[in-house]
């Protein structure tokens, strides 16, 4: 049999039984030899997905200009850390980078953190970065111990998740199985009540109709706290941009996209960009253990239009051909309509404890 992530995922079941969804996201998207992420350039009209980057300059220009202001606000002795996980093709760093460094003496403080373990993406990051002192991680835990500026833009939604089931009074976790007869994978319930089950509360257990869904991510928690005591013990910002809700809608948000086209999530392990909603309730939740403000989640089009998009659109146009007037209100709908990117795209603003706010989020 052919080496492949499916044959080794259905080995595992066929050994120990079925696998939770934890696992599976983990296997097809970060598997060192088979995961989605660790082996392709999933961007843009080649990829399976365009992220915000990809469609405009002006959302990356906006961000740096967040961040230098919020650099600014502090008054912070030292370099500029700037850290970005899941850096993509290094496409919006770069933008960010172009506005930092028309700013006098910025250079000499600038200090740029890539969290990227996918091994052609770094080619492609190093390449479009290459003028500047860059430095790669596989994870938070090598990062610099002082402030972060940090920036993670569609990183959280590829974290697994958990999946629990409502069956009459209990919550037992959502699994996958394998059907050798059919050749797929299928979901199945673990048939024990789920210790997490623990997490509920008696409010929400009792809005869910028999079949409901809740997620939770460990991963995702796991991140955000460090982030935030990052920021609540030495400084710096946070802005995190996902995806998300903040009230529970008891179905699944478990996408899989491939070729710009939606498919099942269980099928061809691997070769499709999975990807779910994130909580950011519970994210909410968790920022109240620790000394820092928590701005957001507002909706990516108000933050957008808040920082400037439309100003800055309307200066780009100056001495465009038709064409390129055209593109540049095309990619300003694509970010802030609320039909498009706009609305179901949301901002999270980390900041320390007595600094302002920061642009994007005053009201």
């Amino acid at each position: 049999m052919t080496e492949t992530l499916q044959n080794l995922l259905i080995s595992r079941i066929q050994k120990t039984g079925p696998i939770s969804l934890t696992e599976f996201m983990a296997e097809a998207l970060h598997n060192k030899n088979f995961g989605y992420y660790t082996t392709r350039d999933p961007l843009g009209s080649l990829g399976d997905f365009t992220t915000a980057p990809e469609i405009s300059q002006i959302f990356g220009e906006l961000i740096g200009l967040w961040i230098l202001h919020a650099h600014q606000q502090q008054e912070l002795d030292g370099p500029l850390c700037l850290v970005e996980l899941g850096p993509g093709r290094g496409t919006l760093m770069s933008d960010i980078l172009r506005v930092l460094l028309k700013f006098e003496n910025i250079e000499q403080l600038l200090e740029v953190h890539l969290v990227e373990t996918n091994p052609i993406l770094r080619q492609m990051q190093q390449k479009l970065l290459g003028n500047l002192k860059v430095l790669w991680h596989d994870d938070l835990s090598t990062l610099p111990d002082q402030p972060w500026f940090l920036v993670a833009n569609e990183f959280l939604d590829t974290l697994p998740v958990i999946q629990l089931i409502k069956n009459g009074d209990r919550w037992t976790e959502r699994l996958i199985d394998y059907d050798p007869g059919r050749g797929h994978f299928f979901w199945t319930s673990s048939g024990s009540t789920s210790r997490l089950s623990l997490l509920i509360s008696d409010q929400v257990s009792s809005k869910a109709p028999d079949n409901a869904l809740l997620e939770f991510s460990p991963a995702t928690l796991g991140i955000f706290k460090t982030i935030a005591e990052n920021t609540s013990k030495k400084g710096g910002a946070a802005l995190l941009i996902d995806y998300g809700y903040l009230k529970p809608s008891f179905k699944s948000s478990i996408q899989a996209v491939h070729d710009h086209k939606m498919v099942d999530p269980l099928s061809n392990p691997g070769t499709n960009d999975i990807s779910c909603h994130v909580d950011f309730q519970s994210i909410l939740y968790e920022s109240q253990f620790f000394e820092l403000n928590f701005h957001g989640p507002i909706p990516q089009g108000e933050f957008l239009i808040s920082m400037g998009i439309n100003e800055r659109a309307e200066r780009l146009k100056h001495g465009s051909s038709i064409q390129q007037i055209n593109d540049i209100n095309i990619a300003v709908k694509r970010l802030t309509a609320t039909g498009e990117m706009g609305k179901l795209f949301k901002v999270i603003g980390l900041t320390p404890k007595d600094s302002p706010t920061p642009p994007g989020f005053m009201t």
